[in-house]
C-alpha cells in the first residue's frame, strides 16, 4: 500500500469547513471503507460524540484531550482518518497524522486558520505546511454580506484565544469589515 494523501479545509467560521469533511466522511462510508472521525473533547457545542456542520448535518466522532491519543484508537483498517478542529489541538497532531500518512491512510482535516485577533492558529500553519491539498474556504461576510469573509470577528469582549463558540461570539468577516470592526480611535490618526 502506498502513503495516504493529506487534505486540510481551513477558512473562517460559518465557511464550510465541518460540512465539507464531512462530505469526505460520507463519500467513503457510501464506498464500504473504513474510517475514524475525531474531534477535541472541549468542542461539546453540539454533541460530545460527533462532529455537526452549523448546517445541522453530523457524524460520530471519537472526542480525544489530546492528538497522542489519536493513534491509540486507529486499528490500522482504516482507509481514511478524519479530525475536526485541529485549531484546537497542539502542533504535535501534525506529525501524528503524517505517520498516519505513511501508514497508507488517507487523512481529511478542517479548522481555522485565523484567530479573531487576525493571527495564524500554530497547529494549523503547521499542518498547512505538510498537507498535499488545502482547500481554502470563504464565508458570507456577516457587516457587508459579501462573500469575501476570511476572519472570524469576535463580538463579545474577551481576550482569550481558545474561547469555544458560535453565532453568540462569533462573526464572519471581510478584511475591510474586520479592520472597521477593530478601529480604535487612536488609530484613526495614524499616517497612512
Amino acid at each position: 500500500m502506498g502513503e495516504g494523501h493529506f487534505t486540510l479545509i481551513v477558512g473562517p467560521m460559518y465557511s464550510g469547513k465541518t460540512s465539507e469533511l464531512i462530505s469526505f466522511v460520507e463519500i467513503y462510508t457510501l464506498g464500504r471503507k473504513p474510517v475514524k472521525v475525531f474531534k477535541p473533547v472541549l468542542d461539546d457545542r453540539y454533541g460530545k460524540a460527533c462532529i455537526v456542520s452549523h448546517t445541522q448535518a453530523k457524524v460520530d466522532a471519537t472526542p480525544v484531550s489530546s492528538s497522542r491519543e489519536i493513534p491509540k484508537s486507529v486499528s490500522g483498517d482504516e482507509r481514511a482518518v478524519f479530525v475536526d478542529e485541529v485549531q484546537f489541538f497542539d502542533p504535535a497532531l501534525s506529525e501524528i497524522l503524517l505517520d498516519l500518512t505513511r501508514r497508507g491512510i488517507d487523512v481529511f482535516c478542517s479548522g481555522l486558520d485565523l484567530n479573531f485577533k487576525n493571527q495564524p492558529f500554530e497547529t494549523t500553519m503547521i499542518l498547512m505546511a505538510h498537507a498535499d491539498t488545502i482547500v481554502k474556504k470563504k464565508a458570507v461576510c456577516h457587516r457587508c454580506g459579501e462573500y469575501e469573509g476570511t476572519i472570524s470577528h469576535k463580538t463579545v469582549k474577551s481576550d482569550q484565544e481558545i474561547d469555544v463558540g458560535g453565532f453568540e461570539k462569533y462573526i464572519a468577516t471581510c478584511r475591510a469589515c474586520y479592520r472597521d470592526l477593530n478601529r480604535t480611535p487612536s488609530a484613526d490618526h495614524l499616517p497612512e
